[in-house]
């Protein structure tokens, strides 16, 4: 999912001395002058970012430095993000003290905030509809409250956004980016995002919902969380596996591999898929997986021209008693699969990169976010 990523000015203007915020006023009296034991205060001021990942279940924290990179291991807290958005900023605040004091950092030295969180986010930080949160998020401004909680400029992108831009950011200092790339993360549901020369695809309103291209009009396409029908979601996800072991068990005659709740057998089939002989039925629903994704990827790329398709999430995540080569024949059976429906088009498309992502840093949204706000914040 991609989302707009609006100017935020900083809470307190240019050469104005900063009113102490609540979370400044509580920070304890021993962390006050952090910092100054390392090296230089002037580059701790300037260059350190505060990332978070904001999720239905959990929030995660990690520390940016823009010179010299992450900083530390990331910190992650059960977000309460079903008790609303004021429960989680109350999170959040203790745990940014809590990581701060882990790497000898004085908050008061963060120089703002790059946070993510999983839904549709419009320019100016209002989170447009709680597709993967609880309905209380709906219409709150969560960049505008981590701003005003933290007395610091804060931007607020949609998860995939943020995850994109890190793998761009990776690629790049590999010299392996591409200045019109998409990415397509695969997890509970199918997430998307357009890096354009350098910067996350923005519009006036959400934009780069790549999961919910349509890649199936038959008749008895499954309905998607976002009100339509066949959706890339609907297949290309793990509620898509949901989907198709249902479909396949109303049908009967499936193994006994695929045989009772659909979500639960459908949190199997990585595992199944990776396998040294997978089952017939296994290799056909992931098939049919990575072919709808393959149909979105050949949407996107005859509308915005890109020349680089990152597929990343839990599908390519290797099951911990797959073989090296099951692992490396799912991967490649998948990326032949998807080649083959943006090869169905121009003859061009086949110049097109379809590759896995590349960032091995795990759940990286939140130093993406930290990693775009220092490029996008004054």
């Amino acid at each position: 999912m991609a989302a707009p990523h609006p100017p935020a000015p900083s809470p307190a203007g240019e050469g104005e001395q900063k009113s102490l915020s609540e979370w400044e006023r509580d920070i304890p009296a021993d962390m006050k002058g952090r910092g100054q034991d390392l090296g230089s205060l002037t580059e701790v001021k300037m260059s350190i970012y505060l990332g978070i990942d904001i999720g239905a279940s959990t929030v995660k924290l990690g520390l940016w430095d823009a010179e010299k990179g992450v900083i530390g291991d990331r910190l992650d807290n059960p977000s309460r993000a079903s008790e609303g958005p004021d429960a989680t900023i109350n999170v959040i605040k203790s745990a940014a003290t809590e990581i701060c004091k882990t790497h000898n950092i004085n908050p008061q030295d963060l120089k703002a905030i790059g946070a993510c969180c999983p839904t549709p986010i419009d320019p100016s930080g209002l989170c447009v509809y709680p597709t993967n949160i609880d309905h209380s998020w709906q219409g709150v401004n969560v960049k505008q409250k981590l701003s005003d909680s933290f007395n610091l400029p804060a931007l607020l992108l949609n998860d995939g956004d943020a995850a994109a831009y890190r793998e761009y950011a990776v690629r790049e200092t590999q010299h392996q980016s591409s200045s019109s790339m998409a990415q397509f993360i695969t997890g509970t549901g199918l997430g998307g995002a357009l890096i354009i020369n350098g910067k996350i695809f923005c519009a006036p309103g959400v934009a780069a919902e790549l999961g919910h291209i349509l890649t199936d009009s038959s008749d008895t396409a499954d309905v998607c969380g976002c009100g339509a029908k066949g959706c890339a979601e609907t297949r290309a996800s793990l509620l898509g596996l949901r989907n198709m072991v249902k479909h396949r068990q109303a049908q009967g005659n499936v193994p006994e591999a695929l045989q009772g709740d659909p979500m639960e057998v459908a949190k199997t089939l990585r595992q199944l898929g990776q396998s040294e002989n997978p089952l017939q039925d296994v290799t056909d629903i992931w098939h049919e997986y990575f072919t709808n994704l393959g149909r979105a990827a050949r949407t996107v790329l005859n509308i915005v021209g890109c020349d680089l398709i990152v597929i990343s999430g839990g599908a390519q995540e290797k099951q911990p008693n797959a073989s090296e080569a099951s692992y490396q024949r799912f991967k490649t059976d998948a990326i032949g699969w998807i080649r083959h429906e943006i090869d169905h088009s121009f003859p061009h498309l086949k110049n097109t990169r379809v590759e896995w992502s590349i960032d091995t840093l795990s759940d990286s949204a939140a130093y993406g976010a930290a990693q775009y706000a220092s490029i996008i914040l004054p």
